[in-house]
């Protein structure tokens, strides 16, 4: 009886990885089906995320953020 609590927590986890994938897949054919071709992100917010990226690359990589 005490197995078959994990194998049920496996179960109920693969059904929610399963409707979590699929809940996905339907939003992003959702959108591919109303997309534009114009781009709606300001240049300014693209610029400030680079930026960032660039930012957490060096600390990354120089060992100045995460795991020491």
């Amino acid at each position: 009886m005490i197995r078959l609590i994990p194998l049920i927590l496996f179960v109920v986890a693969l059904l929610m990885l399963f409707t979590a994938v699929f809940a996905t897949m339907q939003t992003v054919a959702s959108a591919t089906q109303n997309a534009t071709t114009e781009d709606r992100m300001p240049n300014t917010l693209k610029r400030v995320a680079y930026i960032l990226l660039f930012i957490l690359l060096i600390g990354l990589s120089t060992g100045w953020m995460g795991a020491a």
